[in-house]
């Protein structure tokens, strides 16, 4: 039977779109400096929007397919749609930035076209770039290398009763993490499957678990609780791996469970936020583009103004085009792939019930 689609939670929306803007905030500080001539310490606070991004993955998909366990033909229309939604805007990404380093490789300073680092970024694999840093060819795709590890995690767990996927899950991860504690020389690629990083997807779909199971934070706690971890998040200063998961990853799970608890409230969510939120992809995956471009041009202004005069200029010039990349290219591009490759109907497996 065909899984009934479950109603958008709009706090989830906006912390897509917060999520989204923090990371853009931080690359904004740092062309400020390292471009448009200012000098202050850049915070590094934005980034955990990356932290909070992967904790909402880890709860959308359990929400959005917490009936599709153990159907048959779950998993494969899981990848279907996850391949719609993520590869194609990536690939395209990708591909402009690849264009960029061949046709105008004077735009960077030191980053040079490296063809191996081309192939697993197409691949969603990290590899090192021409500089030795270890990532993707778009500055923010490493990111989409641990989601295309856990929803490939996931479609195999989609085979399996709801009930056992906490602790199937929790096993493959702390497999991971094992691995990772002993110390094992892995290459670059394999090293996704055991970053503490993966600890955020985990914790985000017990979260959505106990959400679904009734289970919420009273309002106040909620709105408290909420108000002392963004005091956290802009303390910590944290280091990689697991000093990350607790400074950055543990506050975001707190945001993210205060969040969907007011969503029993049914409160208003601004609609900017809500239109953010749906283009926040874009934006996390085209930004790249637009503020290094910006912190070029600026400097051509000879204008003396506060950093936040071209803080914001920037800020909302990568706003604006990623809501147009969104409503001109992914949003008709998405649509246009679903209706070429329709999705099977679920039917229900002999398995025991949940």
């Amino acid at each position: 039977m065909a899984t009934e689609k479950r109603k958008t939670l709009f706090t989830v929306q906006a912390l897509r779109a917060i999520a989204a803007a923090s990371v853009v905030f931080h690359h904004v500080l740092n062309m400020l400096v390292r471009n448009a001539g200012y000098s202050f310490k850049v915070p590094t606070f934005g980034l955990a929007g990356v932290d909070l991004f992967f904790l909402i993955s880890g709860f959308v998909m359990i929400y959005t397919h917490f009936d599709d366990f153990s159907h048959a033909g779950a998993s494969g229309s899981f990848v279907r749609r996850r391949v719609i939604r993520i590869a194609p805007l990536y690939w395209l990404a990708t591909t402009l930035m690849v264009i960029l380093l061949a046709g105008v490789p004077t735009l960077f300073s030191t980053l040079k076209l490296d063809w191996n680092n081309v192939l697993h970024s197409y691949l969603f694999l990290l590899s090192p770039n021409s500089e030795g840093e270890v990532g993707t060819v778009t500055q923010t795709g490493w990111t989409l290398c641990y989601e295309f590890y856990f929803y490939a995690m996931f479609a195999v767990l989609l085979l399996l009763p709801r009930r056992y996927f906490l602790i199937a899950a929790g096993l493959i991860f702390f497999a991971g993490l094992l691995i990772n504690a002993w110390g094992t020389t892995l290459p670059p690629w394999l090293t996704v499957a055991t970053n503490p990083l993966l600890v955020e997807f985990y914790v985000g779909s017990v979260i959505a678990f106990l959400f679904l199971a009734g289970v919420s934070l009273p309002p106040g706690i909620a709105i408290v609780a909420i108000i002392f971890s963004i005091g956290i998040l802009v303390i910590g200063e944290p280091s990689d791996g697991w000093q990350r998961v607790f400074w950055w990853g543990v506050p975001s799970a707190v945001i993210l469970a205060g969040a969907v608890s007011l969503e029993r409230l049914d409160i208003r969510v601004p609609k900017v936020l809500i239109a953010l939120g749906a283009s926040s992809y874009s934006l996390y995956i085209f930004h790249p583009f637009v503020i290094p471009a910006f912190g070029k041009a600026w400097p051509l202004t000879h204008l003396q103004v506060p950093a936040f005069v071209p803080g914001l200029a920037a800020f909302g010039a990568a706003l604006v085009v990623a809501h147009g990349v969104h409503l001109w290219i992914e949003k008709p591009m998405t649509e246009w792939l679903f209706r070429g490759f329709p999705a099977k109907q679920l039917q229900k497996t002999l398995t025991a019930p949940d």
